[in-house]
């Protein structure tokens, strides 16, 4: 008598799909084999694909019929068996060695004959064309709901598959929580380990009620879904659900992933003031902090490079007190402060402003589109050459990428300007309140918060020679750089109202005295952009080019944060082209035609410049 498996399976592994399938299987395989007086061996079920090879119980099964076994399989039907040719020769192939006898099915006839061999065949090459054919509509409808900017996948932390419209939709009840914790680790006050203990505060953990891992955690905050793309097979598309949160916000995540996303060893508290706030202005690795006691029970911090470069051999051995640090950090929010009277003369400008006309703003916007119309002309050419054969694939997708977030940003931009209108006036007034209580903090030793707030305006802050060094933003490099006579008329910090700058002279070759040979300071960044104007060297407390000559001039404050600066903050906040600015540099003209005639002449030839061709648009 022949003995039989009975075999059953479904096509996935998920217990809540498809749940029915092997109990009704193995329900009609049993009736039948009763009907039929087979004898039944053994039972094997099975959730997992058969477009593939490679079936652990299936192979199992064929091993066990090798063996001697039995000689009959029972199944529901021959795609049950086998819907790849590999699966479905190797059952021919047993056939044909007669380690098969039997195949039964109680929706399909065959018998061990060479007609039942063909029919075999032709049932398996049917299964696997209903296979692949399935595939190609499956993503043929995929590449569709891309076109419409749909992610066909499962909905991120965040968001829920509508089952109804087949959408992503945000979720009521993780939406907010999810976009609190985004916007607390842009911050850049949270590493890994900490934003998943504050998620799982508020209730955002896995499947099984435990806090997520880290990988995961990292996932969500790489994941573009959530400023409005998205990522398919290694390609940025525009998506059409509600996004979290702005593209500028998650730029900030992915800077903050940067310098805090490597979890570290959870460690006690040693409460050191500036951990964490500056690199190695050398090799470019983080400055640690020591705590060193004496015998006498003094203590005393010290912050030192790392030296964790393995290319590199830092020369940076030095040690840096705290203290020294603390009157440094204070120096520099003394220099990016703003005093009281230049405050309200600032604002009294932003109000004039406000009654001005608002042209620019029109023409701002307009080149705004200008840009992102450039933009989508770059997507569009670059994906014909994709198209022609001109570029690889993972050359195209990492272009397109960059393009589709450049595309974002401009379209952000768009987005608040139309919506905000002169916004840029608001910043500015922002600024100057900012730039005024800054003095507040010195005052007052709130050293946490001016690390803070050196973290928010100012980048690549490091450490060389035992000097910290700050990349201010604009306009934050105006104050950083301006010498500290100029700020006598605001804070009596020197006995005259006078100010001295110094401007190159290449016809001649002396030196201002005090100022002795070297190199440009790492954080050297000039105001202005012309030809011919350098740093004021003398509020620089480190040494100067030696390749370049100056001569002193001197002219009065109320020059310096008159018309000049007030153009100069107009650019910085309300930056547009040449054109817009006709009226701006008519002012400026006007100043410069009213300098001093000893000051004119002093100017050099690389600085004299034809307005009225820059005006009309008629020179670069």
């Amino acid at each position: 008598m022949l003995k039989y498996f009975i075999y059953c399976r479904k096509s996935t592994e998920e217990e809540e799909r498809q749940i029915l399938s092997i109990e009704a299987q193995l329900t009609e395989l049993r009736e039948f084999a009763k009907q039929n007086n087979l004898f039944v061996a053994k039972e094997f079920t099975e959730s997992q694909t058969a477009k593939e090879p490679g079936r652990p119980i299936f192979n199992t099964m064929l091993s066990e019929i090798e063996k001697g076994n039995a000689s009959g399989i029972l199944a529901w039907n021959p795609d049950r068996l086998a819907r790849n040719s590999v699966d479905g020769g190797r059952i021919i192939y047993l056939v044909d060695i007669e380690k098969i006898q039997s195949l039964k099915f109680p929706t399909f006839w065959f018998e061990a004959t060479p007609q039942g061999k063909f029919m075999l065949s032709v049932a398996f090459g049917q299964a696997k064309y209903y296979t692949d054919n399935l595939r190609e509509n499956i993503l043929r409808g995929i590449r569709q709901k891309i076109r419409r900017g749909e992610l066909s996948a499962k909905a991120p932390l965040g968001y829920f598959n509508e089952p109804r419209l087949r959408t992503i939709e945000p979720n009521k009840k993780t939406f907010r929580k999810v976009k609190e914790v985004l916007r607390t680790f842009a911050t850049g006050e949270y590493t890994l380990t900490k934003i998943q203990s504050k998620m799982f505060s508020l209730g955002l953990v896995g499947k099984d009620g435990k806090p997520l891992h880290l990988s995961t955690i990292q996932g969500i905050l790489k994941n573009p879904f959530y400023y409005g793309h998205f990522l398919y097979r290694g390609e940025l598309h525009q998506g059409s659900h509600k996004p979290m949160i702005s593209k500028k916000l998650f730029d900030k995540i992915q800077e903050a992933l940067i310098l805090n996303g490597k979890p570290r060893e959870k460690r006690g508290p040693k409460n050191f003031l500036f951990l964490n706030f500056a690199v190695c202005g050398e090799c470019g690795y983080t400055i640690t902090a020591e705590r060193h006691i004496k015998k006498s029970g003094l203590k005393f911090v010290y912050y030192r490079c790392t030296h964790k470069s393995k290319t590199q051999n830092c020369s940076q051995t030095r040690f840096l007190r705290e203290e020294i640090l603390t009157e440094q950090v204070k120096e520099i929010c003394q220099k990016v402060s703003l005093p009281d009277n230049w405050r309200e003369k600032y604002l009294a400008k932003v109000n004039e402003w406000k009654k001005e006309n608002r042209q620019s703003s029109e023409l701002f916007a307009q080149n705004l589109k200008t840009e992102l119309e450039k933009v989508k002309t770059k997507i569009n050419r670059l994906m014909d050459a994709y198209l022609e054969g001109d570029l690889e694939l993972p050359e195209f997708q990492l272009k397109k990428n960059d393009l589709m977030s450049e595309k974002k940003t401009l379209e952000e931009k768009l987005s608040d300007f139309e919506r905000k209108g002169n916004h840029w006036l608001e910043l500015v007034r922002n600024w100057i309140i900012e730039a005024n209580q800054a003095k507040n903090l010195v005052l007052d030793d709130n050293f946490s918060e001016m690390k803070n707030f050196l973290k928010k305006i100012g980048s690549n802050r490091r450490i060389f020679d035992q000097r910290l060094f700050v990349d201010f933003k604009k306009p934050w490099d105006y104050l950083y750089f301006l010498p500290a006579e100029a700020r006598a008329e605001g804070e009596g910090e020197a006995k005259n109202g006078v100010n001295r700058f110094w401007w190159t002279r290449p016809d001649l070759n002396r030196r201002s005295p005090g100022c002795k040979p070297g190199v440009l300071p790492l954080n050297y960044r000039p105001l202005v952009g012309a030809r011919g104007l350098e740093p004021r060297t003398p509020s620089l407390s480190v040494t100067c080019s030696n390749q370049l000559s100056y001569a002193p001039i001197k002219i009065n404050n109320s020059f310096l944060t008159g018309k000049l600066f007030t153009l100069f903050l107009k650019i910085i906040f309300n930056p547009v082209s040449l054109k817009i600015f006709s009226q701006s540099l008519s002012d400026l003209k006007e100043v410069l035609v009213g300098l001093p005639k000893k000051l004119s002449k002093k100017i050099p030839w690389s600085w004299q410049i034809n307005f009225d061709k820059i005006s009309s648009g008629k020179s670069s």
